[in-house]
């Protein structure tokens, strides 16, 4: 799902980034850990120059609290209680990193700012389930971006950080029991 998503996004930011006439090397968006750039651990693709880091997931935990039971109605007229696993609501924290050349760099994060200033909320269908995710800027603070950086290898680049949220995961699997009905016992 996420991985769907995210290559949703990188290949709108390419025709988006790639139409502006203010760069002028061609702009190719992949999915890699910008940590590894430049070894030989690196997964991102030959040519590609921005890319998408996830550097954090978190549940969001105010909706954390819902009912994860309900009522169905069986074939032969009785109820049951459908019983599931309660849905996880996740935050997403998505690093997008240039590797242009430095002025080139900063234009392409500017047009990836303006991209999501218009385009905030996306929906789309991944594994039969219909999503529908906000993109919000996050302005870490200079210790967190030091921080995020020497975790990633400690070469920093051009880069803007979004907060991707809610998207739900529920595991679908039905779990019907029975009613109680009637409660016996000996009362002493």
């Amino acid at each position: 799902m996420l991985k769907d998503f995210i290559t949703y996004i990188g290949s709108d930011l390419d025709t988006y980034i790639n139409a502006l006439s203010s760069i002028t090397k061609t702009v190719k968006t992949d999915i890699a850990n910008i940590g590894d750039f430049g070894t030989n651990d690196f997964s991102g693709s030959a040519g590609s120059n921005i890319f998408i880091t996830i550097v954090r997931i978190e549940e969001e935990s105010t909706l954390r609290n819902f009912p994860n039971a309900k009522l169905k109605l069986q074939n032969n007229g009785d109820y049951a209680v459908d019983k599931r696993f309660p849905k996880i609501h996740l935050n997403y924290f998505l690093l997008f990193s240039a590797t242009l050349s430095y002025d080139m760099s900063v234009a392409a994060i500017h047009r990836i700012i303006k991209y999501f200033q218009t385009h905030k909320t996306f929906l789309f269908t991944s594994d039969e389930s219909d999503i529908e995710l906000t993109l919000e800027l996050v302005s870490p603070t200079f210790e967190q971006i030091n921080h995020m950086w020497g975790t990633l290898g400690g070469k920093q680049f051009p880069h803007v950080v979004y907060k991707a949220r809610v998207s739900e995961l529920e595991f679908a699997e039905e779990q019907l029991a029975p009613i109680i009905k009637t409660i016996t016992g000996d009362l002493r």
